[in-house]
């Protein structure tokens, strides 16, 4: 049909935005009180976007890059103490990531479900599927389980060329949402024998999405 080849074109070039988004050199890192904060207020295409931990989980500041391609950040394992707020660092159970990109996801006006949709037939094909991996190796990579809410996007992705010495699996989960009219990705990567059915990272996954429609609802 002419309107799923127009949104999977449009999906298409917001999926390469994130990934440039990603991958970009010329960025910069934002500074505040503190080093590992639970949310962070960035800009993608002059439209600031919350992004918010999940619980157990705080912000990297200095991961964190704004430029024209959107923004990008990593979070990871934390603990807050409650008299102060304070957060520390505790040691790694998971890699976390948030994308945001400049654009909105394609086809949104017309409701976010079909847009939803058509954003997972088009990650569903040979270039989609790519655009997931992380060793960037054609035929490596495959979608294993996808889940569809009514607001959020969720795949089950493993990258068998993807290789880490310190046991980080190669399956992990990425999500997708659209929030303020921008198009949000994440990602949540385990390790290989603490989580081998990537029942926690999906939890953990799910608590990220809903920190950060609840930041962003509460923001408005």
């Amino acid at each position: 049909m002419r309107t799923f080849k127009i949104l999977t074109k449009g999906a298409a070039l917001v999926v390469l935005s994130i990934v440039v988004a990603c991958t970009s050199v010329e960025q910069n890192t934002a500074t505040g009180p503190t080093s590992i904060p639970k949310a962070v207020r960035v800009s993608a295409g002059d439209v600031p976007v919350v992004i918010a931990a999940p619980r157990g989980f705080c912000i990297n500041r200095a991961t964190i890059a704004e430029s024209a391609n959107g923004a990008f950040m990593f979070l990871s394992d934390c603990r807050v103490v409650a008299d102060t707020g304070v957060a520390s660092r505790v040691p790694i159970s998971a890699i976390l990531t948030a994308s945001i990109s400049p654009t909105g996801l394609a086809g949104s006006e017309n409701g976010m479900k079909p847009a939803l949709g058509a954003l997972g037939q088009f990650l569903a094909t040979p270039v989609g599927v790519f655009s997931l991996g992380k060793s960037q190796v054609n035929g490596a990579v495959s979608i294993l389980e996808t889940k569809q809410t009514d607001t959020a996007l969720y795949l089950l992705v493993e990258d068998r060329a993807f290789r880490d010495d310190a046991g980080v699996s190669n399956r992990y989960w990425r999500a997708f949402t659209e929030v303020n009219g921008r198009l949000v990705a994440l990602s949540v990567t385990g390790y290989s024998d603490a989580d081998p059915e990537e029942k926690r990272s999906l939890r953990i996954i799910r608590d990220f999405m809903q920190a950060i429609v609840d930041a962003n609802t509460a923001a408005s």
